[in-house]
């Protein structure tokens, strides 16, 4: 599957920082989301296959955390025979053609990012007449209990409500990335705070064997029918 700007988006073997914790990821609008980050981040957009039922794969990644989740989906759908397209959502003009599409977002103040929920509202009339998945990243998945998953889980509770005539068919929640090199000083200092007082240390956490069996033996099987 072709990566557009993989090389310059794993920079320096480090990767990029994701699914910040709930409120803590831009604290009281003091930064911007555009002023918090680095600036030579990149983002993972492709496109593979020629034949099967085509899928999209949108995504809204700050630092780039959800954009290889969603590269690793559309990985998994492409072995599988599908047309798929990886794209961040900022970058999607119309989503006409496909026949079932992914929805993932990084999280900020314990919802989607405002621009994923957006996505979703802009097309609601086509995502009510077609499959629909959605995913999220982010850091509450770094402890491993039923509270945590519960905490990650009602994340997706801001889109629910705010585009409740579309209805997905899964939602799966995925540990983030918490890389401080992708920070500039100022919010690096911030959420170094912030992460500390929640016992969370920087490291990435995603686990990718989960995220490809869940898009091989749950989405795939849910997309089969379209």
């Amino acid at each position: 599957m072709e990566k557009i700007n993989r090389r310059e988006f794993v920079v320096n073997g480090s990767v990029a920082v994701g699914g910040l914790l709930g409120a803590a990821a831009i604290p009281f609008g003091v930064i911007s989301p555009k002023s918090a980050f680095a600036d030579d981040i990149k983002f993972i957009e492709s496109s593979c296959g020629t034949d099967g039922k085509k899928i999209l794969v949108a995504y809204q990644s700050y630092c780039g955390t959800t954009s290889e989740v969603a590269q690793s989906i559309g990985n998994v759908f492409c072995r599988h025979g599908a047309k798929v397209d990886v794209r961040n959502i900022d970058n999607i003009k119309t989503i006409s053609s496909y026949d079932a599409v992914v929805i993932g977002s990084a999280v900020k103040s314990s919802s989607w990012y405002s621009n994923a929920i957006k996505f979703v509202k802009e097309n609601q009339s086509r995502l009510t007449q077609i499959p629909v998945v959605y995913y999220l990243t982010c850091l509450a998945l770094y402890f491993d209990t039923k509270d945590a998953r519960d905490t990650a889980k009602s994340y997706f509770d801001p889109v629910l409500k705010a585009v409740p005539q579309v209805k997905p068919k899964e939602m799966q929640a995925f540990g983030g990335v918490l890389d401080y090199s992708k920070l500039n000083m100022m919010y690096k200092m911030v959420m170094k705070s912030k992460m500390k007082k929640k016992g969370i240390p920087e490291g990435d956490f995603r686990d990718f064997k989960k995220i490809e069996s869940w898009a091989k033996n749950t989405v795939l099987p849910l997309l089969a029918a379209i």
